[in-house]
């Protein structure tokens, strides 16, 4: 998510655990509120998304960083992946791999489902496949269609983003600036760049010009200057990003991975969310980003009129690593419905916050902490199923279901 090294993310995890405030126990009441906890559910290598498909929510599919997408029902997985891009993939880098996965809307007549994921080149690679009618669990033969290759910017080729999201017909991909540290390139600022952005696209032929996708009309960019292709920029590596109603207001939510110093959550209004500047490499959550040695001739001038400010910001005292932001809808959850629920990857604390435009409010700790593994838990992720219930997944290859004690 932000270094290309596990070596290295372990060693910052440690450093960051060390810091992590711990809550003193409440004290024992007469009629205490219900407490969230989990129990594990499965296991998979280094899970990197979960979901259902439309039309077929007793399926639960998972996307393995390797290259496997794996599908479980019944509780138990399928004997063959769906699909299995190992040969395709690096798996040597922990920001490399097969990072997402969405399905199309209509799904259950077409079969259309798209992944992410970084080639052996360094490239980051959006496809297209298609289940046999009426069978999802069940790869069509030939059916690969390429959509989108995102050229490397440095032989890291890591902050990737990675993750899919279909928001109504539209399908947004989220990618990171593509250089660790610092975006020297200014990709994420560059209008000309895919890099450090939000795209939206229509994933769909388009039949009049040949290209593998359609452009939305409305996307922010279309007659400007800049890449069509762009909803938003600004971004350092958006690893996870969601969309949510709040009180009849369709929302997005961006959980954009920081650099040295902050962590942050971008939380707004989905027409506000388009054509919107988060600010990177300018600032890294509040604070104007401090480049250093990156810099020989000084800082970049940074603007501070036009951007998107964050709703949520944490220090490296407290983690290494956005990523959540998802909001809770499982009926069984009273204690949390409603919420947005976020992570980190290196100390492993999970929170929830209420969603509040402009501002979210009351952040606070969930409550339990996933199982560690040499000190660190290395969170990867929420993901919900077709029946809403939420799960937590580790690098380590737990995968985890939320419940309500």
């Amino acid at each position: 998510m932000r270094k290309p090294h596990l070596a290295i993310l372990l060693g910052f995890a440690l450093l960051a655990s060390a810091f992590a405030p711990v809550a003193a126990p409440a004290a024992p009441t007469a009629s205490a509120a219900p407490k969230l906890g989990y129990f594990k559910f499965a296991t998979a290598k280094q899970p990197t998304s979960l979901s259902s498909p439309p039309g077929y929510p007793r399926l639960l599919f998972v996307t393995e960083r390797a290259g496997k997408v794996r599908v479980m029902a019944r509780g138990k997985w399928k004997r063959r992946p769906l699909l299995n891009l190992t040969r395709k993939i690096d798996p040597l880098k922990i920001e490399r791999g097969l990072l997402g996965l969405a399905f199309a809307p209509d799904f259950r007549k077409t079969g259309r489902f798209y992944v992410d994921y970084t080639a052996r080149s360094g490239n980051s690679i959006v496809a297209e496949y298609r289940t046999v009618p009426g069978k999802p669990t069940v790869l069509k033969r030939k059916s690969r269609r390429l959509i989108m290759e995102i050229p490397r910017v440095n032989d890291n080729g890591n902050h990737n983003g990675g993750h899919l999201a279909f928001h109504g017909k539209f399908l947004y991909i989220a990618v990171g600036d593509g250089f660790d540290p610092g975006d020297a390139a200014d990709n994420a600022q560059s209008l000309e760049s895919l890099r450090g952005k939000i795209l939206r696209i229509d994933p769909r032929k388009d039949k009049a010009t040949g290209k593998p996708y359609r452009i939305p009309a409305d996307n922010p960019f279309v007659g400007l200057p800049g890449r069509d292709e762009i909803f938003a920029y600004g971004l350092r590596n958006p690893f996870t990003f969601s969309f949510f109603d709040s009180g009849g207001e369709a929302m997005m939510s961006i959980a954009d991975v920081g650099q040295f110093r902050y962590e942050e959550l971008d939380v707004l209004p989905f027409d506000e969310a388009r054509g919107a500047n988060f600010g990177w490499k300018g600032f890294e959550g509040f604070e104007p980003y401090n480049c250093g040695e990156l810099c020989p001739n000084g800082a970049d001038p940074v603007a501070t009129t036009g951007l998107k400010w964050p709703q949520l910001v944490y220090s490296h005292d407290e983690g290494c690593a956005i990523l959540g932001g998802l909001k809770v809808t499982d009926p069984k959850l009273t204690t949390i419905r409603g919420r947005l629920v976020y992570g980190d990857f290196c100390s492993g604390r999970i929170r929830t916050a209420a969603p509040h435009s402009p501002t979210m409010a009351d952040d606070r700790p969930a409550g339990f902490k996933l199982p560690v593994k040499n000190g660190v838990t290395l969170l990867n992720g929420f993901g919900t199923d077709g029946r809403g219930r939420l799960f937590a997944f580790s690098h380590y290859g737990g995968i985890y279901r939320i419940i309500q004690r």
